[in-house]
């Protein structure tokens, strides 16, 4: 083969797509003219070439919407995919709470899990304004805060596990104060807090052979308590020298035990101050009573509420001196 021949023939598929220069184009078209081989090699070719048909270029809309289909089949992987690393790392952090709650609460004394570490007001913003003895020996306490809270908790005869069963003089009360949430948003805010705080209590405990033992528990101390057992004020420690509560606080003492409930208490108070001073309390709250007289020096006072029978209490009308 020519050497001419072979470079025409490399060039006559550009040639056909009409993609060669006018000079290369005049050189194939004399050669073809001239070189039988060459043009019968040619007329091949374009038989053999397949017609292209030119793909109709899509509009601006259609282009468009392809492109808005492409992108929520795109979003849809993606919100899956999110989903699910999204609920790797709840379920993470809610295993990494729950080990570290665990954790402190094993090795920090006085821990009250992450929201009381979070919440709890330190002690040092709060002050004692009012310190009294009850008659019936109960010590009221006033508190005034710095900062607003609305939670009050207490821990009433703080005790190691193992002595619990047994007398002790070694009991502890312990107050925290905690701040509200934003989101609390209906909880009463308030900067002051009366507390009364009872110092002694008896009970039985029942023994594995059914045997029965009465114990007596007394409080060793008071305090209010931050974030941890380091963060503490001492409202009262036993031995303490505390002031007789005045008229006025007793009576706000026996109201506090009406509300609570505990009508015995009431009832013991009252008896220490004289009945006449409180009828007037017990009035306020929708409590009456009724005394009645039975054989012998003893009388039964019966309290009702919306005529319901809440306490009987017998009381001697003449002890001995």
């Amino acid at each position: 083969m020519k050497k001419e021949c072979a470079v025409v023939q490399d060039l006559l598929v550009l040639y056909e797509d009409d993609v060669l220069r006018e000079e290369s184009r005049h050189m194939v078209e004399e050669h073809i003219r001239g070189c039988e081989e060459c043009m019968r090699l040619y007329e091949n070719v374009r038989k053999s070439l397949p017609e292209i048909e030119k793909v109709q270029e899509s509009s601006e809309e259609e282009q468009e919407g392809a492109a808005i289909r492409v992108m929520k089949k795109l979003k849809k992987r993606m919100t899956y995919k999110t989903a699910v690393i999204f609920g790797i790392i709840v379920v993470f952090i809610c295993f990494a709470v729950i080990t570290v709650n665990d954790i402190c609460g094993r090795k920090i004394e006085g821990y009250t899990g992450i929201a009381g570490m979070i919440y709890t007001l330190p002690s040092e913003n709060f002050h004692v304004t009012e310190l009294y003895q009850l008659k019936n020996g109960d010590i009221y306490c006033a508190l005034e805060s710095d900062k607003e809270f609305g939670i009050t908790e207490m821990a009433d005869w703080v005790i190691p596990q193992e002595e619990r069963g047994k007398s002790t003089t070694e009991a502890e009360k312990e107050l925290r104060f905690r701040e509200v949430p934003f989101w609390e948003w209906n909880t009463i805010r308030r900067r002051q807090a009366k507390v009364i705080f009872t110092l002694e209590r008896q009970g039985t405990v029942t023994e594995e052979n059914g045997e029965s033992r009465t114990i007596t528990q007394s409080c060793a101390d008071i305090s209010v308590y931050g974030k941890t057992k380091k963060d503490k004020m001492t409202i009262w420690k036993a031995g303490q020298k505390v002031e007789k509560a005045p008229e006025n606080i007793e009576e706000e003492a026996v109201r506090a035990y009406l509300q609570e409930g505990l009508f015995t208490k009431a009832v013991q108070e009252c008896e220490n101050m004289g009945w006449e001073d409180y009828e007037k309390i017990f009035g306020d709250i929708g409590l009456s009573w009724s005394t009645e007289t039975e054989y012998g020096p003893s009388s039964e006072i019966t309290f009702t509420s919306e005529g319901d029978s809440v306490l009987s209490f017998y009381f001697d009308d003449n002890p001995e001196k």
